[in-house]
């Protein structure tokens, strides 16, 4: 869907007419056929009272006026709610237009802003906009169903009432009026506190999450963390509270003065009636516009809130409009991939870099090139900057100054979704998804290669262990979905994602800390395959464990201060320096058993 610059309500209607332009004939017809339901509660008293008043009223005649208005009021009240429940799910799919834009956009923005707590903050008001039915996008297409026939009938009652008394029509516009007053003032005063009432609820949150979380349940036991858990939720809802408070308070002091108007539309209303019934009016008439004040009164309060609730959810949608416009970086430039064969020339031509918020930098006048097809280590102490140099690479953030170069172009050339084609990369975190094995691997619901799934768990050992599960490479995994989902252990799901990573290919594969989790007999697999796994392309492998160095070509040490040593295994342990030094430490540690 096109966003443009036009106003909220405009966009939402646009919408509407073209996703589901058949929406507005029932949107005429709800308007006319609830224009009718007043009318029965407003004639029933005159003509029944009129009756018993009027002539020889018996127990028939009264019998036939309540069951003719009885029968045309049901009539028409059940077309009324048809229509209003039939159209309900249809506003629904308008609202998840919305939740699609939403979701896109969030997948594609520049990944920067996903590590941004200020950033949700600041635009949780556009996430709330689409969140259910009765609020921000949805909420604001059922109040604009019925606002048409709300104010037909308020101005229809109107002109009647303020014929027959211009008091009463005025002490129930005033009624009306300060109680749109009180709420719009509530809303904006809300709306000014928003982020930090969101804030708060995320916050909560956190700790309601955290409590309910069973990957949680052993540390909080063996720390006994249980009371210093409970004791940050109760600061936590005790802040969300006092915001919530305060918001509340306001609403209950402007309350005040909805309660006086409508105690003086009241007493204007009984007051100027039976002054007219004494003056002669008959009692039929009285108890005609004594409903039709009451109805009026009723329909000005429901008009009121509808207007003040699309005013108030409003300031949302122009929110949620607002990000869907926003240029997040996620279009990126032109260019397309190179083909998937062509291994990549990378550079980084005087990076500068550090995180948003922060003040530490992480890499200063960075400069290295690695040549297309070269493997390359990167290895460095924790901090360094190892998985910031991928994060880089990989187009997830910018640098704030200096120059990435692939294949000899500016990154910032290429297309976002064409620059993610060129990466088969392999995270220190391993992210399993509810669903089958080989969707986990082809990142595909449908047209997956069964046997380059089959090809691929082979290469990382996997494959007798998923031919072994219950329904094969189709099993789902996990216990969110299926309850008897498989669960792999920390190693095989590491193994997992370096099949995901063979399986999409690309021209450079990038492994970050990618045995992690496994033990030195599965690492020692993996790497004595990594020369096939990576053939032909360029390749980055990132480790603390300095030992599995040896089989790339080259090895880059990092370090606060930049680039501190470069070159091959041997030419650096000639060299005596920081790497020799940390790769015989290690050595020793693991000559004497003992893992790092």
């Amino acid at each position: 869907m096109k966003t443009t610059k036009k106003k909220p309500l405009l966009r939402l209607i646009e919408n509407a007419r073209a996703n589901d332009p058949g929406i507005f004939r029932a949107y005429a017809l709800y308007t006319l056929v609830t224009l009718c339901v007043p009318l029965f509660s407003v004639l029933l008293p005159r003509a029944l009272i009129g009756y018993l008043t009027e002539g020889s009223p018996d127990v028939l005649g009264v019998v036939r006026i309540v069951s003719a208005f009885f029968a045309a009021g049901a009539a028409v009240y059940f077309l009324k709610q048809w229509l209003h429940d039939s159209t309900y799910p249809r506003l629904t799919a308008l609202r998840i237009d919305y939740v699609r834009d939403m979701a896109v956009k969030l997948l594609r923005m520049d990944y920067k802003y996903m590590e941004s707590a200020r950033f949700f903050e600041e635009r949780s008001s556009a996430f709330d906009a689409t969140n259910t039915n009765s609020n921000g996008v949805e909420g604001i297409y059922h109040k604009l169903f019925d606002l048409p026939q709300l104010l037909l009938i308020a101005l229809g009652l109107s002109v009647f009432i303020g014929l027959a008394s211009l008091p009463v029509l005025a002490a129930i516009v005033v009624n009306a009026a300060a109680t749109t007053f009180a709420a719009i003032a509530v809303q904006k005063y809300r709306y000014s506190r928003k982020e930090e009432l969101n804030r708060q609820e995320r916050r909560v949150s956190y700790y309601a999450r955290t409590a309910k979380d069973f990957s949680y349940g052993k540390d909080v036991r063996m720390y006994d963390l249980k009371a210093r858990i409970l004791d940050n939720f109760r600061t936590q809802i005790k802040g969300y509270r006092d915001v919530f408070a305060a918001i509340k308070n306001k609403e209950y002091a402007l309350g005040f003065l909805t309660l006086l108007t409508l105690l003086v539309s009241d007493v204007a209303t009984y007051g100027v009636l039976t002054w007219l019934t004494a003056k002669g009016m008959s009692i039929a008439n009285f108890s005609m516009y004594l409903v039709a004040a009451s109805t009026l009164s009723t329909q000005m309060k429901a008009l009121s809130e509808n207007v003040t609730f699309i005013m108030q959810e409003h300031l949302y949608v122009r929110d949620l409009f607002k990000f869907l416009d926003e240029d997040l970086g996620e279009a990126g430039g032109k260019l397309a991939a190179p083909p998937a064969d062509v291994p990549l020339e990378i550079e980084f031509q005087n990076v500068t870099f550090r995180y948003p918020e922060t003040e530490r930098y992480i890499f200063k006048d960075f400069s290295l090139k690695i040549p297309a097809g070269q493997k390359l280590a990167l290895v460095g102490v924790n901090g360094a900057g190892k998985t910031t140099f991928v994060k880089l690479l990989t187009g997830l953030f910018k640098p704030d100054a200096g120059r990435i170069l692939l294949n000899g172009r500016d990154i910032g050339e290429y297309q976002k979704s064409e620059l993610f084609k060129m990466f088969a990369a392999v995270f220190q975190d391993v992210n399993i998804m509810a669903f089958t094995v080989a969707q986990n691997i082809a990142c595909s619901l449908d047209n997956i290669d069964c046997e380059k799934v089959d090809d691929v768990l082979r290469q990382v050992g996997l494959y007798e262990k998923v031919k072994n599960l219950p329904k094969g490479a189709d099993t789902m995994m996990l216990r969110v979905i299926d309850e008897d989902g498989a669960v792999f252990s920390g190693g095989e799901s590491q193994k997992l994602a370096i099949a995901r990573a063979l399986y999409k290919g690309g021209s450079c594969v990038i492994m970050d800390e990618p045995t992690a989790a496994l033990d030195a007999l599965a690492e020692a697999e993996i790497y004595a395959e990594f020369d096939e796994l990576t053939k032909g392309k360029t390749a980055i492998y990132i480790s603390h464990r300095l030992a599995s160095t040896r089989f790339c070509d080259r090895i880059a040490l990092i370090g606060p201060e930049g680039l501190l040593e470069y070159g091959s295994h041997d030419e650096l342990m000639r060299r005596g320096g920081i790497y020799r030094d940390m790769f015989v430490t290690q050595g020793k540690y693991y000559q004497e058993g003992v893992a790092v």
